[in-house]
């Protein structure tokens, strides 16, 4: 899939609907078009949700036999190799 592209992302809070929105969809698009015209044209293959819970603060403690890491929002992936280093330690 080397010629295709994703583009989107939104954050909104309380919005838990896993149903993409139509006008939602037309918004980033139009973003997408203003910084990357040469997209103008392109398939558009589908539209996805995903749900990236938050919090104020991570919650990352061990709880008996439970590790809690959880409410990491869209920085879950930045924020991975921290976490999963620090759940390490909490089971060692």
């Amino acid at each position: 899939r080397s010629r295709d592209i994703v583009v989107g992302g939104t954050d909104v809070e309380r919005e838990w609907s896993r149903t993409p929105s139509p006008e939602v969809a037309s918004a980033i698009l139009r973003r997408a078009l203003r910084l990357v015209p040469e997209l103008a044209g392109a398939e558009v293959l589908g539209h996805k949700v995903g749900l990236r819970p938050a919090r104020p603060e991570v919650r990352l403690e061990r709880v008996g036999d439970v590790v809690h890491c959880y409410g990491h929002g869209g920085a879950g992936v930045t924020l991975s190799w921290g976490c999963a280093d620090e759940v390490a330690g909490l089971l060692a």
